[in-house]
């Protein structure tokens, strides 16, 4: 191996294993359709069995750009035993599990996540709820996709892989008008490491980081409400980054919103809820970033299944998103 070719490989990976420190977990502008992702605390917070599936296509025409799926499923515990709650609600519990993928160029994610929640009721109108995800994700490197400039074959740039266990733990507070939630994921702190075979030996870190969701639902009548949101995202070394978000809602059935990401895009959403508990969402990002000019913007698109049990007028959200 050349030595410019060794700090071109150095140089590639240790900027990926650094920025990628700002988008360790799955991100996605839907987090208003898809919140169980965001937080495990959310894991069985509505009254129906949640299937969804979600797909992100970021930039667009940018090759090797990231490209994400999950693939989720929660309900809580007692609808699986038969029982619906009393009127009002009580203490209970929540089970659920998610997969993902996120591949950004010769980079490739996986994980699979199994959760719980305990949400507790400490008022006629408010719970608080506490879940985990355990689980473990595998990160590997796919030399065949990689772009050396120097020497385009060299063969002491290696395929590498490694698997660890993860978790995060999340802290939910709710009412059918608020929420609020803290979520601290890959708490574990993993290591990175790679080994090109040629003496370099490069470490990185899967390093814990932390979301906070704040929204509220505001009924204008008895057809529309509004919901405001913000969620925040921190990882070490990298800066803070924070969505706003609202989202207009007619009779639980169809709705839109705006969204603003920090010095990185403005969204557009639109969906509708159709029968039998099927549901369609879209959004578009549009980048104002100094990369707006290299790509065509980011499509995403989520596909949910709501299994309503006994027989409820509308499987729709009344303590989240």
């Amino acid at each position: 191996m050349t030595r410019s070719s060794q700090i071109i490989t150095l140089l590639f990976l240790t900027i990926f294993l650094c920025t990628s420190n700002a988008q360790q977990n799955p991100q996605f502008t839907q987090y208003l359709q898809n919140p169980f992702v965001v937080n495990p605390g959310m894991t069985g917070v509505e009254e129906y069995l949640d299937f969804t599936l979600a797909y992100r296509n970021q930039w667009t025409g940018f090759e090797g750009a990231p490209r994400t799926a999950t693939l989720s499923i929660n309900v809580p515990t007692h609808l699986l035993r038969g029982r619906m709650q009393r009127r009002g609600g009580e203490t209970h519990t929540g089970i659920g599990a998610f997969l993902y993928t996120d591949d950004t160029g010769p980079i490739k994610k996986t994980g699979f996540y199994a959760s719980y929640a305990y949400h507790l009721k400490v008022s006629r109108e408010w719970f608080l709820s506490m879940g985990t995800f355990v689980g473990a994700e595998q990160f590997r490197f796919d030399s065949s996709e990689a772009i050396l400039l120097d020497n385009p074959n060299d063969i002491l740039v290696q395929d590498f892989s490694g698997l660890d266990v993860d978790a995060s733990l999340g802290v939910y507070l709710y009412s059918e008008f608020f929420f609020a939630g803290i979520a601290a994921n890959r708490i574990f702190d993993q290591k990175l490491p790679y080994d090109s075979n040629g003496g370099i030996l490069v470490t990185g870190k899967s390093n814990r980081n932390f979301n906070f969701l704040l929204g509220s639902r505001i009924a204008l009548n008895n057809d529309w409400e509004v919901v405001p949101s913000t969620l925040v995202k921190a990882v070490q070394n990298a800066p803070i980054q924070w969505d706003l978000n609202t989202k207009l809602v007619y009779q639980d059935k169809f709705w839109g919103g705006l969204s603003y990401r920090n010095q990185d895009a403005i969204a557009g959403i639109a969906g509708l809820l159709l029968g039998n508990g099927f549901l369609v969402s879209y959004s578009y990002d549009y980048a104002i970033s100094d990369f707006s000019g290299l790509q065509s913007g980011t499509h995403e698109i989520i596909l949910g299944y709501r299994y309503n049990f006994g027989g409820q007028k509308c499987a729709c959200p009344t303590n989240s998103l």
